[in-house]
């Protein structure tokens, strides 16, 4: 039996002799080289130089740098997971002034208690408490202080949370306490919620009303069209060196239809597109290579 990376590289291109195993072998340690490519453009990675604005991603980037820029409280977007919001994030955590605003990213997770929510805020904001185990009481009580610190040097605290769609009605009502903390003048801290499209359907329920009346702006992530797929996919090979050409025309729709527009899975299917054509020395993708790999 042939070792299990030659395995797997016989399961992507026929190859009949030891010799030609190891030039697709070499092809594969090299994909990138056989484009001309200095990164990997579809990579499962997080990296705001990636970002591709779209109108409603420019639009929702826009519309959260608003809430910070005119004190809003609670700013909210939503999306199909894997459409850009996490990469939203990254994007506004660098284009904010170090100057003006003190950021903070919170990522949240299932069933995180508000007492959790809040000892990852006091992590991300370097705050210490003295107790080991601190009551809810003093670790609103720290974020507080830290807050009227920060304005005290004329910097604000943005609070930007992830995965919103896992808080409890506990958490959430903690966020809002949180949100309340003002001079008479404006707020003191603004928080960004970023989450799937099943949190606005929980902040439909009676117990959430009054969070959501408090979400001045509300915007929604959706998936790209085809134009979209198809200047998407181009900006990400141009931004690494690519040729506009690698993926035939005829591959966009087909993209879009099945991806249904989802950036991550776009970047999944056209990733193994270029290892497969990599490895068969195909120097087009077209759209039947693509169906192979789906």
């Amino acid at each position: 039996m042939p070792p299990l990376e030659e395995t797997a590289i016989i399961d992507l291109v026929d190859c009949s002799s030891s010799s030609e195993r190891e030039a697709v072998a070499e092809h594969s340690s090299h994909q990138l080289g056989f484009f001309g490519l200095v990164d990997d453009p579809f990579s499962d990675s997080v990296n705001p130089q990636f970002f591709y604005r779209t109108d409603a991603h420019e639009a929702a980037f826009v519309a959260m740098k608003r809430c910070i820029e005119d004190n809003v409280s609670l700013g909210l977007t939503t999306a199909v997971s894997g459409t850009g919001k996490t990469l939203l994030t990254q994007v506004l955590l660098q284009d904010l002034d170090p100057e003006r605003y003190r950021p903070a990213l919170v990522l949240v997770y299932p069933r995180m208690s508000p007492a959790a929510l809040l000892r990852e805020i006091c992590t991300e904001l370097g705050v210490e408490i003295a107790s080991k185990r601190p009551t809810m009481h003093e670790l609103v009580a720290a974020i507080h202080q830290e807050i009227m610190a920060l304005y005290l040097k004329g910097i604000k605290l943005v609070l930007i949370m992830d995965e919103v769609h896992f808080l409890t009605a506990a958490s959430l009502q903690m966020l809002r306490t949180l949100s309340n903390i003002e001079i008479p003048q404006r707020k003191l801290v603004t928080i960004l919620l970023f989450g799937e499209d099943s949190f606005l359907k929980k902040l439909g329920e009676p117990t959430f009303r009054s969070i959501l009346s408090r979400m001045y702006t509300r915007v929604r992530l959706r998936p790209l069209t085809v134009e979209e797929v198809e200047q998407y996919v181009k900006f990400r090979l141009l931004l690494v060196n690519g040729r506009p050409g690698v993926f035939h025309a005829e591959c966009f729709g087909w993209l879009q239809e099945k991806t249904e527009g989802i950036p991550r899975e776009i970047n999944r299917i056209c990733h193994n597109a270029l290892q497969r054509a990599a490895l068969a020395r195909k120097p087009t993708i077209t759209r039947a290579l693509l169906e192979e790999v789906e």
